[in-house]
């Protein structure tokens, strides 16, 4: 009796058993504000959640400086980074570029005394800052620009609205929405991109297999609505 009653016992816990989960994977970001935020309803923050729902894999996002996250990923210690250009994968071999963009960034600068700046070269013998680790900007500044790098977007606009640089490089996104929050009425975009470029989301090579999966999900969700759905909700567009 003791030996059924037992029997009934294990059958319902393994009935009210939930799936076992899929892998937890850590993904750093360096990204702020409306891309990815500490309460986690960033573009970025949606995206990845929707992602993980899609190939049965949970997302932890992890923030840390550029420079740092990327080699946290090559190295092993983290599973996942976004948003990176294409091709760092020559440079950081133990990288895998998932394929599909998550999204195209506008590379800008921002000025105060209404420098115009329209592209790389007229960067040249000027007071530039941007972020540490950002490759875009470190590969196309030019050499004789007075170079300031920082570790955090709101000291970038500060030097800049106090007149200690003449350009701030950033995204444009994350650029106006810092302005806004820290009240810097007399900094405006530069009208014209400094570059367009797809972003993408990398592993670590020891998760290649879900490379192809990550990009059909995105496709996925470019194809029915999700993707635009949360670009509106997150960044207006």
């Amino acid at each position: 009796m003791k030996f059924v009653i037992l029997l009934l016992v294990l059958s319902v816990c393994l009935w009210v058993m939930p799936a076992v989960a899929g892998p937890s994977l850590k993904v750093n970001t360096s990204i702020k504000p409306p891309f990815s935020t500490e309460d986690q309803t960033g573009f970025f923050d949606l995206l990845i959640k929707e992602l993980g729902k899609r190939i049965d894999c949970e997302f932890l996002l992890v923030r840390q400086p550029a420079a740092r996250a990327l080699i946290s990923v090559n190295e092993g210690l983290s599973d996942a980074e976004l948003p990176r250009i294409a091709g760092l994968q020559r440079k950081y071999p133990n990288l895998v570029q998932v394929e599909e963009k998550i999204i195209d960034y506008n590379f800008v600068a921002f000025t105060r005394t209404g420098v115009r700046v329209k592209s790389w070269d007229d960067l040249a013998d000027k007071q530039v800052g941007y972020l540490i680790g950002w490759k875009i900007f470190e590969n196309n500044v030019p050499q004789t620009a007075n170079v300031t790098k920082l570790q955090k977007p709101h000291l970038l606009f500060d030097m800049l609205d106090s007149g200690r640089l003449d350009v701030a490089l950033y995204e444009r996104h994350a650029g106006l929405r810092n302005i806004r929050e820290h009240g810097h009425t007399s900094i405006k975009e530069c009208e014209t991109p400094l570059a367009v470029k797809p972003m993408y989301m990398y592993l670590h090579k020891s998760h290649v297999g879900l490379a192809p999966l990550l990009a059909q999900a995105l496709k996925d969700m470019k194809a029915d609505g999700t993707y635009q759905r949360i670009a509106k909700q997150t960044l207006g567009q």
